[in-house]
């Protein structure tokens, strides 16, 4: 269908006539340039008196404006369901307008839109083919602005499945696109280098984690954009922490802290303070560090925040073992058992120090059955490192009683994970 923009333009055209003469006392050339780039829609005594100029009856023109103007509508509405989160309103709108192309607006921009709304709902797979097929599009046309957002989307999905090679490759490659985009919003290059800090933090790469949040603090420093710094130094934080360097790793924790209470975002305000915790015990200071914790607990339910999928159960748990305070580990962690339901997301961490503590005294037969139960919730749940680790728990145990037959079946099983995980993350075809 040819959009009403083009259609004036190729009767502008047919008739010899240029932008300035048919605009001639009735609108600017830059109007009819944007009528005629579906830019502006012109009122209908506008588009009477161009019609009257090319000789067309206006009838030609109207049912094609009404279209646009039904279909611009529709995606207005469908980009303000999205920004409030209604995705279940938002994804049906996007897909019809997909199916049923209005040619004032590009397919391209609906798909990268209805990427976002299945990405956001949950439905990753679908949003990385879709931001996929988008990027092939928009590279086609060299569009590197609208790929640089596709890469950092992608990077997003896949970050998302806890697939992080692959995402530090869409980042990567996002950020080596910014030489070739004139202007990037400072904003988003942020975002993407912070995302970079993240990546490489999760593949323990701490070092080019501080480098990639240091040049995102550089980008940011000064800017009203406090979230966005927040979460730079709380990557900091992290990152120090895990380099040993605890008095810079409390200060950038206490940065972020500060500006996540001033937020009034009272759930990561928390999770910085759990940080500083657990900066406390890498200091050698167990006991301050198990204390802290159990402050942060009391505020997410002062708070009524759930509480079902936090770490800081198994957190706790492993301190007390570190301290040597066997007897309150397990009643921490019985405790935490009857307390949550059984579809929590951290029993399996509580399972798994219920392991070690009856590891350490000396009971190697319920140590085992707590991690079975600790292997089989990693399982469901896809928490591929920490199935690693309870696989390799196992495995030891059994060697502990001498039942080396079973000690190398659970090998063959740790084999098959490390398989799989590297197949997932693209590095066995």
């Amino acid at each position: 269908m040819i959009s009403l923009g083009q259609k004036i333009r190729e009767l502008r055209i047919r008739k010899g006539l240029t932008q300035q003469e048919l605009g001639a006392g009735i609108v600017t050339i830059s109007m009819i340039s944007q009528i005629e780039s579906d830019k502006a829609y012109p009122s209908h005594k506008v588009l009477e008196q161009i019609a009257t100029r090319l000789e067309t009856p206006i009838e030609y023109f109207v049912a094609d404006m009404q279209t646009q103007m039904e279909q611009s509508s529709t995606y207005k509405l469908a980009r303000a369901y999205l920004s409030a989160k209604n995705f279940e309103m938002a994804i049906p709108l996007f897909r019809d307008l997909i199916s049923n192309p209005a040619p004032h607006l590009m397919v391209y921009e609906v798909q990268y839109d209805l990427a976002d709304a299945l990405l956001a709902s949950g439905e990753r797979e679908k949003a990385v083919e879709l931001f996929e097929q988008v990027l092939d599009t928009v590279v086609r046309k060299n569009d590197d602005a609208f790929a640089l957002l596709c890469l950092n989307k992608l990077g997003e999905a896949r970050y998302e499945q806890e697939n992080y090679p692959l995402a530090l490759y869409h980042w990567h490659k996002a950020y080596e696109t910014f030489s070739r985009v004139k202007e990037i919003d400072p904003f988003t290059r942020a975002r993407i280098i912070t995302n970079l800090g993240h990546a490489h933090y999760q593949l323990g790469e701490f070092s080019d984690g501080v480098r990639f949040y240091r040049e995102a603090y550089n980008l940011l420093r000064g800017s009203t954009n406090m979230r966005q710094l927040a979460d730079v130094y709380l990557g900091l934080g992290n990152s120090y922490k895990n380099l040993g360097e605890y008095s810079r790793a409390i200060d950038y924790c206490h940065d972020a802290l500060t500006i996540y209470e001033s937020l009034q975002n009272i759930r990561q305000a928390i999770e910085v303070k759990v940080n500083f915790a657990l900066v406390e015990a890498q200091n050698g200071d167990l006991l301050e560090g198990i204390e802290l914790l159990h402050e942060c607990l009391a505020e997410y339910r002062k708070h009524e925040l759930p509480t079902d999928n936090l770490r800081i159960y198994s957190e706790i748990a492993r301190l007390y073992i570190r301290a040597g305070k066997l007897q309150e580990a397990e009643s921490f962690c019985q405790e935490t058992l009857f307390l949550l339901p059984e579809h929590a997301q951290n029993l399996a961490g509580v399972y798994q120090s219920l392991a070690r503590v009856k590891r350490e005294q000396g009971d190697t037969h319920s140590s085992i059955e707590w991690i079975k139960r600790a292997i089989h919730l990693h399982e469901q749940r896809g928490h591929r490192s920490e199935l690693r680790s309870a696989i390799e728990e196992l495995a030891d145990l059994y060697e502990q009683i001498g039942d080396y037959i079973s000690a190398n079946e659970t090998l063959r099983q740790l084999h098959t994970v490390l398989d799989t995980s590297l197949r997932k993350i693209g590095m066995l075809v």
